[in-house]
């Protein structure tokens, strides 16, 4: 228990709690906006991890420029999905969107010559080898590293850096959120929403707004991508499974599906659950290995899913009344 104690856990803790916030907010915008249902958000931050580290190491691509390709593929990907299953009911487009994720991360493990396949990116083919991907990320982090160890010391971690560079792009992108949430164009989507005629009365004008925020959303799921890929490094199919959306969506949950400055909390308390779950050691759960003990953050995460949904399905910040749904 001595680890909570620790400004190391918390760290650890805040730079996990600002990737996640990032990619919950695209899903905010595409469900709390627009009455999306999107269940393969993962696949956006997949697309985007995984172009960074194949255009990086075996292109020898500059950082920013995978980067940037890494966002604007995934935003290609979700307009491609939206225009192909998005006229789909909500129910049948959730098990369409599950599916696109599922196709992206066999077509990642299935792919060895291109993204390293089952090894993760620590396999992809490069003359230069597994260093030059390190090296431009690294550049990036070690550089806020220098100039904080001189006021720090040893607790100039990497982490540290990844907190400062992930949280004033989550503040950004939250205020952005907000504002773009009172515009005219938000007001329409709620009304879809809320009100089951609206939808046919406005038709094509609709589904085109609908695939805006599914466009939108992609493109932070993107952006959570980098920040993933700059965070771990190493890549591998197994960081993108089905329960990242989830994930995700138990952040959405807990702040308020229409409450985007929510996420802040919300997205805290994931990186708390998620983080602490390995170093709870007390009895019975002594009786476990460690390993064993982190499995029980999906256990724990599906249970505040499972209450939230049954005592505050609104979340803690939402309006029970803004949970109605076309």
């Amino acid at each position: 228990m001595s680890v909570f104690l620790q400004p190391g856990f918390w760290v650890f803790v805040l730079a996990l709690a600002g990737i996640y916030g990032i990619f919950s907010l695209g899903l905010q915008i595409q469900y709390g906006v627009g009455g999306v249902m999107n269940f393969g958000h993962v696949g956006m931050m997949a697309i985007s991890g995984y172009t960074i580290a194949v255009l990086v190491i075996k292109y020898q691509w500059s950082f920013w420029w995978a980067a940037f390709i890494g966002v604007a593929l995934a935003a290609l990907l979700g307009a491609l999905l939206g225009l192909t299953t998005l006229r789909l009911s909500g129910d049948y487009f959730a098990i369409a969107s599950i599916a696109f994720a599922e196709i992206t991360r066999y077509w990642i493990l299935n792919s060895d010559s291109v993204t390293g396949g089952t090894q993760g990116t620590l396999a992809i083919p490069s003359e230069s080898g597994f260093s030059s991907y390190t090296t431009e990320p690294d550049v990036i982090l070690t550089w806020i590293q220098d100039r904080l160890y001189p006021l720090i010391g040893d607790e100039a971690s990497r982490d540290l850096a990844m907190v400062l560079v992930v949280w004033p792009f989550l503040f950004l992108f939250i205020w952005i959120s907000s504002r773009l949430q009172q515009t005219s164009w938000a007001r329409v989507l709620r009304a879809t929403r809320e009100d089951d005629d609206v939808p046919r009365s406005l038709g094509k004008n609709v589904f085109r707004f609908r695939l805006q925020t599914l466009i939108i959303g992609s493109v932070f799921g993107g952006i959570a991508g980098i920040f993933w890929a700059l965070q771990f490094m190493l890549l591998a199919p197994e960081d993108f499974l089905r329960i990242v959306t989830f994930y995700g969506w138990m952040i959405l949950i807990l702040a308020g599906a229409t409450r985007v400055k929510g996420l802040i909390f919300a997205s805290i308390f994931f990186g708390f659950l998620y983080g602490a779950t390995r170093f709870l050691d007390f009895w019975p759960l002594s009786l476990l290995s460690s390993p064993e003990r982190a499995y029980l953050r999906v256990f724990l995460i599906g249970l505040v899913i499972v209450l939230l949904m049954l005592k505050r399905p609104q979340g803690f910040f939402g309006k029970r009344e803004e949970m109605v749904l076309e």
